[in-house]
């Protein structure tokens, strides 16, 4: 449900003549968003790109254990376990956004995505939304993204349209249009944001339903009996890929696990397991890359997740961002997985 009070967000700076460069650093997110406060037509959203793109992870889908406490609970229908998680599997491949749609934008680049996002944390937030419905509305931006050339002047419209039809699929009550609308400084009216989610809907063929981490993290906690720490912080963990553009090609599932195993060394609670495998369905040599991204992103929160860090040192979240950064900085580079003599 929504906050009682709603206030307007500043909106990110997204400079009037962007850069074509295309791997640019992260930089800290500005608080301020600097575009015209002009009505604009829909023509930036139909220009549509047809590039398929296809990523088949290396794992095993069947990762059924044998029978433990849990599978007597009837709510986690586990006699239907493997057939949904090999669907949730299927999904999130086939609902993955392109990881090089940038290439296509002729005005956007990676660096916009930073800006828009860390605005993004700070609107659900205000909203008091559930976690899922992020990870799901910065799925539809990726790939919305991924098939329609925008102007830079559309993104922040493409960001609210996203949050609203994740905010549908997810809540049970999504926030009004008018509070969307304020938050952005009533720059777009009631009726181009209703055009935009049509244009949205179309653009994404209807297949709303992208698994998000969530659902894949719950499953690998039952390796550890459902440890509130380590699932708490490797929450934190998993909305922080969502601000670097390198975890896109990467299934929800891996997300999950990467977050997870993240938290494990983050915590000092041992090592992979084979149940660890067995619940995720990746290895732990599967993971050391993205693991490895993750912790050289937590190094300097300012530069690579301002709002989300923000965020987590709330006490509601066991102020966990706090508890990464009071690790310090050596300590969160030794935790990197060094190659070996084999692997150089």
């Amino acid at each position: 449900m929504a906050r009682s009070s709603v206030q307007t967000i500043q909106r990110p700076n997204i400079p009037k003549e962007p850069s074509r460069e295309r791997h640019c650093p992260l930089i800290p997110a500005v608080p301020s968003f600097d575009t015209p406060n002009s009505e604009h037509n829909m023509e930036g959203l139909t220009h549509t790109v047809d590039d398929p793109h296809t990523y088949m992870p290396d794992m095993d889908l069947d990762v059924i254990p044998g029978e433990d406490e849990y599978d007597h609970d009837p709510t986690l229908v586990s006699e239907y376990q493997q057939s949904i998680f090999a669907y949730k599997r299927e999904m999130e491949i086939k609902l993955m956004p392109d990881p090089n749609y940038m290439s296509k934008q002729s005005d956007l680049t990676w660096r916009y995505r930073v800006l828009i996002i860390d605005w993004l944390v700070q609107a659900h937030d205000q909203f008091d939304l559930l976690q899922e419905t992020m990870h799901l509305c910065v799925n539809y931006l990726d790939r919305f993204l991924s098939k329609v050339i925008i102007p830079v002047n559309q993104l922040q419209l493409v960001a609210i349209v996203a949050l609203l039809l994740a905010s549908k699929y997810e809540e049970i009550q999504a926030p009004a249009i008018e509070a969307l609308v304020h938050i952005c400084n009533n720059v777009y009216t009631r009726t181009r944001v209703r055009e935009a989610e049509i244009g949205m809907l179309r653009a994404l063929n209807y297949d709303m339903g992208a698994p998000g981490p969530m659902s894949f993290l719950r499953r690998i906690s039952r390796a550890d009996n459902y440890d509130v720490d380590i699932r708490t912080l490797a929450k934190y963990l998993i909305d922080v890929t969502l601000c670097d553009h390198r975890f896109i090609g990467h299934p929800s599932s891996m997300i999950a696990a990467v977050g997870y195993h993240t938290s494990m060394r983050l915590l000092f609670r041992g090592g992979w397991t084979s149940e660890h495998e067995c619940y995720s369905g990746y290895t732990e040599l599967m993971l050391i890359g993205g693991v490895n991204v993750l912790l050289t992103m937590l190094e300097h929160p300012d530069q690579s997740h301002q709002a989300m860090f923000k965020k987590y040192q709330d006490e509601r979240h066991m102020k966990a961002s706090d508890y990464v950064q009071q690790l310090g900085l050596p300590l969160l580079q030794s935790l990197q997985y060094k190659p070996t003599s084999d692997t150089q």
